[in-house]
């Protein structure tokens, strides 16, 4: 697993965050934990050498510190993209919500495909901030290709393999040797640079 892309997971309903944990690791996201709330995700934070780079963070979590609060606090602290997560969509709650300037807002019930879409955004606009778009040029067959717009599409490895008609082996050896071939570490790194040069 990459530890360069780097997520934690501010959820209190155990369920969903297990659900979340899951599909992202399949996809190759490094989760560097689940917090319930915010002294959990702080000290999640803290123990780790590196900060991680988003945070998924329901609004409505358990303690005194709820998740707008907490994302506001770790995007001081560490600079992460935010994701929140929500079964609410009231004027006020967004109203707070967004004086964070989160990547998304996503309301519950979501489906996998939107929440992998505002991941792969939250890392888009860490590359963005990180380093712009360099000169380079993609070396992709054009399975691979269509494997990468596929994932860039929020498509997890399982319904790239059931689209194609491929297996899910097959799917990740893809994403593998683009990755190798391409020298590049991560893959939402490689869907920016292809979102780039397109």
């Amino acid at each position: 697993m990459n530890e360069k892309d780097t997520v934690l997971i501010v959820e209190d309903e155990l369920i969903t965050a297990e659900r979340i944990s899951e599909l992202l690791a399949e996809e190759d996201y490094s989760i560097i934990g689940i917090a319930k709330d915010a002294i959990t995700a702080l000290r999640l934070c803290r123990e780790r050498e590196g900060p991680p780079q988003v945070i998924i963070c329901d609004i409505n979590i358990k303690g005194n510190v709820k998740g707008v609060e907490l994302a506001g606090q770790l995007k001081k602290l560490y600079g992460c993209e935010i994701i929140f997560l929500t079964a609410y969509s009231d004027a006020k709650t967004l109203e707070s919500a967004f004086e964070t300037d989160p990547v998304m807002y996503v309301v519950k019930p979501y489906n996998d495909t939107q929440l992998l879409v505002a991941v792969q955004m939250a890392f888009h606009r860490l590359f963005k901030k990180e380093k712009p778009a360099s000169t380079i040029k993609l070396d992709l067959t054009e399975r691979e290709k269509e494997v990468a717009v596929l994932v860039a599409q929020g498509h997890s490895s399982k319904q790239i393999a059931r689209k194609l008609s491929i297996s899910i082996e097959t799917v990740k050896t893809h994403r593998r040797r683009m990755l190798h071939k391409n020298n590049i570490s991560s893959f939402p790194h490689l869907v920016y640079l292809m979102n780039s040069l397109s």
